[in-house]
């Protein structure tokens, strides 16, 4: 399971590069200029706001090349864009826009990079730097070549020449990495270079149904740290959260400024007694949620979770997720992981389960793949992941007893001594609630 770097380490990463980088003299505000030919190269250079993009000359009459954006951000601005001529005038006629382009570059400072690699970030990859600055190829999620009358036809001369065009882009990316003399970077070096842990971290337990229904089974694990100042009197904040199912999400505040000044403004506030919720884990958890989710909370949604992050209930909503898909479109399972999946669950994983699951017929596949593997080599363990299953579901409001009592029926009769061993193997207490509650018994 892939697991996101520390907020600090981020933060040092970002500052050493900041530090160690070189410049490349970019002007703040790009304008639109003449190409200037370079022959001995075959391609023509665009002046992008002081860096060079160099595009082949034998495709210049396809082209449409955009060098001017008014209005762009000092934080994100584009550098260039570049559509195939013939889209893009087509789509403008019967459209107003929206076609034609085949790739472009951005800049961004440390503020708008934190954003970006805290979101999704389909379509633009970050792939450059010069120390202060990052620089991003962007490129369009779906097909943008375009006719009047929307026919695609694969064979056509016109389809043929898109597809050479397309494979300029990466050509001139790296072109325009080494023209520019720039550091090539990876956002990805970034967001994977340490495991978060207990020293450097405190995980709560955000409950989002708690504030409705007091539901806890099903919830968030938020991740702190002391981003200005370690120790007592330093503020806590969430840089990572993990969903119900292990995805992981990294967060930077969205001030305008980097987070590493924007937490160290924030600490000297702290210290004057301002904010003094954040200087308690549960206190910026409950801050982080209001800005991040806008969900109302109580006292009781939070949980500081003294053990650290519980991998294992993750994995398990996962696990149990995939299965109930996969019976609900009648895919093949392997009946062994089938059943290891489902004696291992907890309550809080039927929970995550139903919940998430709801108005869907997850259930009845489920118990006809649950009867179909319960006899078997080895009956006994598969006697034990019944039992179990009984045991995690006996408070769910779906009724699981009822079709689990018949599969129980079913292995008590395929082998009496596997099923009482495996019984017996159960504490007291599960014993004692299994012999009373279930209608083997009876």
């Amino acid at each position: 399971m892939r697991r996101f770097d520390t907020f600090a380490l981020v933060l040092a990463c970002l500052l050493t590069l900041s530090a160690c980088g070189s410049k490349t003299g970019r002007q703040d505000s790009p304008q639109t200029q003449s190409p200037t030919q370079d022959s001995g190269e075959n391609v023509t250079v665009y002046d992008c706001g002081g860096l060079e993009v160099a595009l082949p000359s034998e495709y210049l009459d396809l082209l449409r090349v955009d060098t001017d954006f008014p209005g762009s951000s000092e934080s994100w601005k584009p550098l260039i864009s570049v559509y195939e001529k013939a889209s893009y005038e087509a789509a403008e006629q019967d459209f107003g826009g929206g076609g034609g382009f085949l790739f472009g570059f951005l800049v961004m400072d440390q503020a708008a990079f934190e954003q970006h690699i805290s979101s999704d970030g389909s379509g633009l990859e970050i792939f450059a730097t010069d120390g202060e600055h990052y620089y991003a190829y962007t490129h369009p999620t779906d097909v943008q070549f375009y006719r009047s009358g929307g026919e695609i036809s694969t064979e056509s001369e016109d389809w043929k020449m898109w597809e050479k065009l397309n494979e300029t882009g990466p050509q001139v990316r790296e072109d325009f990495l080494s023209r520019n003399g720039l550091q090539s970077f990876s956002a990805q070096d970034v967001t994977s270079q340490i495991t978060a842990d207990g020293e450097s971290h405190v995980c709560v337990r955000y409950y989002p149904y708690y504030a409705k229904d007091e539901d806890t089974r099903i919830y968030y694990q938020l991740l702190l740290c002391q981003p200005a100042r370690q120790g007592e009197g330093g503020l806590w904040a969430v840089d990572q959260w993990l969903d119900e199912y292990g995805n992981q999400y990294l967060y930077f505040p969205d001030s305008g400024k980097p987070a590493a000044e924007y937490y160290a403004e924030l600490q000297e506030e702290c210290d004057t007694g301002k904010h003094p919720e954040r200087l308690i884990p549960t206190g910026a958890a409950m801050t982080f949620v209001k800005d991040y989710f806008g969900h109302e909370t109580t006292a009781g949604s939070f949980c500081e979770e003294a053990r650290g992050i519980d991998w294992d209930y993750m994995e398990r909503n996962e696990q149990l997720s995939q299965i109930a898909l996969s019976l609900l479109f009648d895919q093949d399972l392997d009946q062994r992981a089938m059943l290891e999946c489902v004696g291992a669950a907890t309550e809080d994983n039927w929970g995550v389960l139903g919940r998430n699951m709801y108005g869907s017929d997850w259930f009845t596949p489920l118990i006809d793949a649950l009867a179909d593997a319960a006899v078997g080599e080895p009956q006994q363990w598969r006697d034990s992941m019944i039992l179990s299953c009984l045991l995690a579901t006996c408070n769910a409001q779906t009724d699981f007893r009822t079709p689990l009592d018949k599969i129980l029926q079913a292995q008590v009769a395929a082998d009496p001594t596997a099923f009482t061993t495996a019984l017996t193997e159960l504490s007291e207490e599960d014993q004692t609630y299994i012999r009373m509650n279930s209608g083997i018994f009876e």
